[in-house]
């Protein structure tokens, strides 16, 4: 009988998914995935399959957890437009703290969408939140915070746009709150 491996996949996960997020996907070797999940190829490969396997489960780690911020941002709030500002001022925060890592799919956008599946995953990922914008923009708009006359499909994705593009200015320019206020002020 096989000997069983333990450890802790979701710590591997969050540790590769950093070092996806640092590397990118082909900068990444197989020997620096087995160096920084302490496995052996052998199990590596009977525990997550391949390496792009593995890639795929770092952007969705990723994803839930940006996600999550941005449901805590959301439900912090006092108003939908508040929760919009409340976001992109933490993340204006967050890159002035030292964060100027990017975003993990923006990255990955740059990298590997020729891939259908992780387009696919990009692309569902986009309307998704846009999708939420778009709802926070109906909201602001409901309480007299935003313009009527404003498309809130066509915000949310400028808002969308927006922050992708903060997050890869970032990497190079950390002082960002100008351009912070500059995009909330189309709001």
């Amino acid at each position: 009988m096989p000997k069983s491996v333990k450890f802790n996949r979701e710590k591997v996960i969050e540790d590769v998914m950093e070092l996806f997020w640092k590397k990118g996907y082909n900068r990444t070797s197989m020997q620096d995935l087995v160096d920084v999940t302490g496995l052996n190829r052998s199990s590596f490969y009977n525990s997550f399959g391949d390496k792009f396997s593995l890639f795929e489960e770092a952007i969705k780690h990723y994803q839930q957890r940006q996600n999550s911020m941005l449901k805590a941002s959301i439900s912090e709030a006092k108003s939908p437009k508040e929760a919009i500002v409340s976001l992109f001022r933490g993340i204006s925060e967050d890159i002035r703290s030292g964060n100027q890592k990017g975003c993990m799919l923006t990255s990955c956008a740059s990298e590997m969408s020729h891939d259908p599946k992780i387009k696919d995953f990009l692309v569902d990922n986009k309307d998704r939140v846009v999708e939420v914008f778009a709802a926070l923009i109906n909201g602001a708009q409901e309480l007299g915070e935003i313009s009527q006359r404003k498309d809130p499909k066509t915000l949310a994705l400028y808002l969308f746009s927006s922050l992708q593009g903060l997050r890869v200015t970032s990497m190079i320019e950390p002082n960002l709150e100008a351009v912070t206020d500059q995009i909330l002020s189309v709001l």
